[in-house]
C-alpha cells in the first residue's frame, strides 16, 4: 500500500520546487500587451493592467506572443520571422533541435567554440544578479551562464524548447523558466543584469532587428550579448557575388549605431573564428552616465 509514497512526495516535491522558481520571477515579470504588473490568479497569471489571462504549464508560464512588427505598431518591410517561429511551436521541436546539434560531430565542435566567445564576453563582466537566456533553445550554451548568475531566467517563443533547457540544466534553485517573445519580452524594465540573445538575429529582418537591441536594452541594467550575421564576411560576400542573398545579415556600423539609438555602444565584437567569419558575437554596454 506504501509503493505509491515516494512517486508521491517525489511529485508534490517537484511541483514546490517549480512553485518556488515562479515565486522567484513573479516580482520582475511584467505583461507582454501592456506591461503592467502580473499576479496569480487560479493556476494562471493575471494582469492588474489590463486584465488579460496568461496560462502557466508545469511552473512555466506561457508568455510568449508570435508576430512580427503588428505587434509593436510598426508598418513591416515586407520580410518577417513569423514562419521561422511558427516552426518552433511545433511541440517536438525541442528534442529534434537538441539531437541536431548532439549527433554531428561538426556541430559539437561550433557548439563548444561559441561556448568559447560566451565565456569571453562574460568573464568581461563583473558577476551578475540575474541573467536572461533568449532564445534559450533546449540550454545548448547556456552552460557558462550558470557560473556567472545568482539566477538564470530561460526563455523561448517554444515551450518545447524551455521544457528541454529545464531538463538540461536540472534543479530550479538557480533557474526560472516562461515562454516569451524577444520582440514582446514580459519583464519590467532593466530586471536582469544581462542577457544572451544566440543565434536569433541572423533570422530576422531589419525592422525586427531594431525591435530585437531595443527589447534586450530594455530589459536588461548592463549588457547584451548577442550573435550576427556580418554583413561583410567572406561568405556573404561569396554569395553577393554569386547572385545570391546573404541572409540577414548586418553591418557592424549598424550594429553600432541601432546600439546607441538604444543607450548603448558596441564594447567587443569577436568573430566565431577568425576574422572574416560570418558569425560573430558581440557584447553592447548600457550607458550609465
Amino acid at each position: 500500500m506504501n509503493s505509491d509514497k515516494p512517486v508521491a512526495n517525489e511529485t508534490k516535491n517537484t511541483q514546490s520546487l517549480h512553485d518556488h522558481a515562479l515565486d522567484s520571477l513573479l516580482p520582475l515579470l511584467a505583461c507582454p500587451e501592456c506591461r503592467g504588473d502580473l499576479a496569480r490568479q487560479g493556476g494562471g497569471l493575471t494582469c492588474q493592467s489590463c486584465s488579460r489571462s496568461y496560462e502557466v504549464a508545469d511552473g512555466i508560464p506561457l508568455l510568449a506572443q508570435a508576430g512580427s512588427s503588428e505587434l509593436w505598431g510598426v508598418e513591416s518591410d515586407s520580410q518577417t520571422s513569423t514562419a521561422y517561429q511558427e516552426t518552433f511551436l511545433d511541440a517536438t521541436i525541442g528534442e529534434r533541435y537538441q539531437q541536431r546539434y548532439e549527433r554531428r560531430w561538426s556541430k559539437r565542435f561550433t557548439t563548444r567554440r561559441e561556448i568559447g566567445r560566451i565565456e569571453q564576453l562574460l568573464m568581461s563582466q563583473p558577476r551578475c544578479h540575474r541573467l536572461l537566456d533568449i532564445p534559450c533553445g533546449g540550454g545548448r550554451v547556456s552552460g557558462p551562464l550558470v557560473n556567472a548568475t545568482d539566477l538564470l531566467l530561460q526563455a523561448d517563443i517554444s515551450l518545447s524548447q524551455v521544457l528541454t533547457a529545464r531538463q538540461t540544466m536540472g534543479s530550479p534553485g538557480s533557474f526560472a523558466w516562461l515562454t516569451a517573445s524577444a520582440f514582446l519580452i514580459p519583464l519590467k524594465e532593466g530586471v536582469v543584469d544581462g542577457i544572451l540573445c544566440n543565434r536569433l538575429a541572423h533570422h530576422l529582418a531589419g525592422v525586427e532587428q531594431e525591435r530585437l537591441i531595443g527589447e534586450l536594452l530594455r530589459v536588461s541594467k548592463r549588457f547584451v550579448i548577442m550573435s550576427y550575421y556580418d554583413h561583410d564576411s567572406f561568405k556573404s560576400r561569396g554569395r553577393r557575388l554569386r547572385g545570391k542573398k546573404p541572409g540577414y545579415t548586418l553591418r557592424r556600423s549598424d550594429l553600432a549605431a541601432m546600439a546607441r539609438r538604444h543607450g548603448a555602444s558596441v564594447a567587443m565584437d569577436l568573430p566565431l573564428w577568425v576574422e572574416g567569419s560570418r558569425l560573430r558575437y558581440a557584447l553592447l554596454l548600457k550607458n550609465l552616465d
